[in-house]
């Protein structure tokens, strides 16, 4: 039995010395953080993805999913025309993705959620439900936005209040949400 072990052993190297390195992540190439991916996927495109998006961002590792929502430079490029496209990357690297922890939640009285969407399009048009749901500096924005997005904003509310926490700039681009939040100061820098 002991003849056998050598022969074994040595073919095993042989098989690990020809496999495809490719086949085989470098020790120091990061995997990616299956909890990352997993709770981008778990939210998918559209108002349903979007509400149980924002349910989680008020749990309690809502911190870690807010991570999960950094824009990368093709997300900048697929929201914004080209030439907001780098100062938004470059302003929102100081401003919300600067390693700071960003919490996204109201208090815990306001278990309402209220949720409002408009196209880029509409944006673009300033409709009366627009104007009525989202900031005034979307008016401005409303040109330096590419066609075929959707933006949404929400609320925590407490139950029966129109008032809250609120936020906005939540888009679904590339596979996954991002979250680009008064996105008219860039305008302003």
């Amino acid at each position: 039995m002991k003849r056998l072990a050598l022969p074994i052993a040595l073919l095993g190297l042989a098989l690990t010395a020809c496999s495809d390195p490719a086949d085989t992540p470098a020790a120091d190439t990061p995997a990616p953080a299956a909890s990352t991916t997993a709770k981008a996927a778990a939210f998918p495109k559209g108002e349903t993805g979007a509400k149980a998006l924002m349910e989680a961002l008020r749990a309690a590792d809502g911190a870690e999913t807010v991570k999960t929502l950094q824009p990368t430079a093709a997300d900048y490029a697929a929201v914004f025309t080209d030439e907001l496209a780098s100062k938004a990357e470059s302003y929102y690297k100081t401003k919300v993705w600067n390693g700071q922890k960003v919490e996204l939640a109201g208090s815990a009285s306001q278990t309402d959620l209220k949720l409002y969407q408009a196209t880029t399009e509409d944006i673009q048009k300033w409709t009366p439900a627009v104007e009525r749901d989202f900031p005034g500096g979307y008016e401005k924005l409303g040109a330096h936005l590419r066609p075929g997005l959707t933006v949404y904003r929400w609320k925590y509310t407490e139950p029966g209040q129109d008032t809250g926490r609120a936020y906005e700039g939540l888009v679904y681009v590339n596979d996954h949400w991002i979250w680009v939040p008064k996105a008219w100061e860039v305008l302003e820098q």
